[in-house]
This record gives structure tokens, sequence and C-alpha cells, in this order.
């Protein structure tokens, strides 16, 4: 009789990968409508985007792109207050994406408590902290 070993894999690791799964193809949708809607009405933007692309081949800075728009930069969080401009949508699938890690972690620490695996569960929820004070802006 041969020693079977059991290979099922854990459901902390299941639920993380299905989560950072389903959110990527979420922001990666909001990613590619968000310059159609920037493009359909150019006028509903931050950012001109006429302005933008002329200003970026013509080699200019990031404050220079700015200010040849006509506004102040308003952050690396600015589409807070602007969701429903075009580039702004796009900036939320990018801010979504990046924070996909946030997501997963936080349900696998669920799934880690449950299966009362404590160092991991600290771990996790450590982990999540860094990704939601990057995501914030505090840092």
């Amino acid at each position: 009789m041969t020693d079977q070993k059991d290979f099922s894999v854990p459901a902390s690791q299941i639920v993380y990968g299905e989560i950072i799964y389903w959110v990527t193809i979420v922001a990666c949708i909001i990613c590619m409508v968000g310059p159609l809607i920037a493009m359909i009405n150019v006028d509903n933007n931050v950012l001109n985007p006429h302005y933008l692309f002329a200003a970026i081949f013509e080699g200019k800075s990031p404050s220079e792109i700015w200010t040849i728009g006509g506004i102040e930069f308003p952050g690396g969080h600015f589409y807070f207050n602007n969701f429903t401009k075009g580039d702004g949508f796009t900036q939320f699938g990018l801010a979504l994406g990046c924070s996909v890690g946030l997501y997963g972690l936080l349900a696998s620490a669920f799934c880690f408590l449950k299966e009362k695996r404590l160092l991991f569960t600290v771990l996790s929820l450590w982990v999540s902290l860094l990704i939601f004070i990057a995501l914030s802006g505090l840092i």
C-alpha cells in the first residue's frame, strides 16, 4: 500500500487567488472603459487629453503638463473627487488594480483565523495595513 499525501489546496489560498483574479479583471475593464469616456467627452476630464498628449509628445515635465492644462496638480488621489470624469475613472481602475492584494489578504486573514493559524492571520493583516497606508496616501 502506498503512502498517500494530502495535496488539497488550503481555503485561504483559493480565496486569495479568486479575489485577486476577479478584482484584477474588473480593474482591467475599468481601465479600458475610462479612456473611452475620456475621449468621447473631452470636456469631462480633469485634464484635457488634447493638451495632455501634445505636451507629453513635446517632452514637457509633469508640472508643465498640468500648467498647460490650466490647473494645478490635484494630487495622486484626485480620482476621489473626480470619479465621473474619464481620467478620474481610469485612475480609480489603476488604484483598484494596484491595491488588489489588500482585498485578497483581508479575506485570507479571515480564512486563516477560521483555521486558527494566528501567525498567518497577523501577517496578512500587517501586510494589508501596509497596502492600505500606501493606497490612502498617508505615506
